[in-house]
């Protein structure tokens, strides 16, 4: 996913397929939350509405026939039901949905948002729902099977969009001949198809999803971990983003993530979208989210540090 320093990036995600573990914690100082199974009072945007905003990318958000599917959104209801909330879906474009959440407009924002330090600091950011790890795109004739590395750039042309976190890295590729970025998805896959890019590095569960659909003759490679490019070959924590200033919704939806977790639902809603990798499922270590956002115990901390209610009741 892009990044978005103050929430105001430029990029437009326009989705060309629109088709209609962590815990909260066990830690100390947990605010206890009446135990029994009636839904707790939750304040949001839209009293009795959980008002999810998000970009339309499956395999990860959509709606159709006016309904939530997708990864996050199904995994996001599941949580709502047990809330005792109804959850309503806006899909805009991205920089909207940032600046949405983070005013206050919208409860929630996901799909494949990736944890970065800025993005802690202006919104609440949830326990990791997936982990993703880092795949250039490529034509089905490129001799890469396995893996790729950054040295596999020199001389060729790289690409992705505007705003995307991993793209400061991308133009530190100094051997790669060219450095292209794109306002949206399709046009960057469609230079790819027609040869006027080599490689690209977008959301891969996205681009899975639109090689699948689409039987286009294009594959995903990952990218060899590589440490003078962090940002463009690390793995990231694939979260939701909360408004800052309603902290009860935030605890009791991470409470949701853990249960979600606990249960195996995660796995099981991600393979049902063709998500199948382990690799998925396998944590960030070690945590970069240390002494940033997150403390030793697993407590937020940070400029949205408060003493965490406890919902674990609600999900038993």
């Amino acid at each position: 996913m892009t990044d978005d320093v103050a929430g105001k990036t430029t990029l437009s995600r326009r989705n060309m397929l629109q088709l209609g573990a962590g815990a909260l914690g066990a830690a100390s100082g947990l605010a206890p939350f009446a135990v029994g199974a009636q839904a707790p009072a939750l304040k949001t945007v839209k009293p009795g509405v959980l008002t999810a905003a998000c970009t339309g990318d499956m395999p990860l958000t959509s709606l159709r026939d006016g309904k939530p599917i997708g990864t996050d959104l199904e995994m996001l209801g599941r949580i709502a039901e047990r809330l005792g909330l109804k959850l309503e879906v806006q899909i805009v474009a991205f920089p909207a949905v940032v600046e949405a959440v983070q005013s206050g407009r919208a409860d929630w924002f996901g799909g494949n948002f990736a944890w970065t330090p800025p993005r802690s600091q202006i919104m609440l950011l949830t326990d990791a729902v997936f982990y993703t790890s880092k795949f250039a795109i490529m034509r089905q004739s490129e001799p890469y099977k396995d893996s790729v590395s950054v040295a596999d750039f020199a001389g060729r042309t790289i690409g992705s969009g505007v705003g995307y976190a991993f793209v400061p890295d991308m133009k530190k590729v100094t051997a790669a001949k060219e450095v292209k970025l794109y306002d949206g998805i399709d046009s960057c896959m469609r230079d790819i198809i027609a040869g006027r890019l080599d490689f690209a590095v977008l959301d891969a569960p996205v681009i899975d999803y639109m090689i699948q659909q689409n039987a286009l003759a294009l594959k995903q490679v990952p990218i060899v971990y590589d440490e003078a490019f962090p940002l463009l070959t690390r793995k990231n924590n694939a979260i939701w983003a909360m408004y800052g200033q309603n902290p009860d919704l935030y605890d009791a939806v991470n409470a949701g993530v853990a249960w979600l977790w606990k249960t195996g639902q995660i796995k099981e809603i991600l393979g049902k979208y063709g998500i199948t990798s382990p690799a998925y499922l396998e944590p960030v270590q070690p945590s970069p989210r240390l002494t940033i956002d997150r403390d030793a115990s697993g407590a937020t901390i940070g400029p949205f540090a408060h003493k965490a209610r406890d919902f674990s009741s609600i999900f038993g």
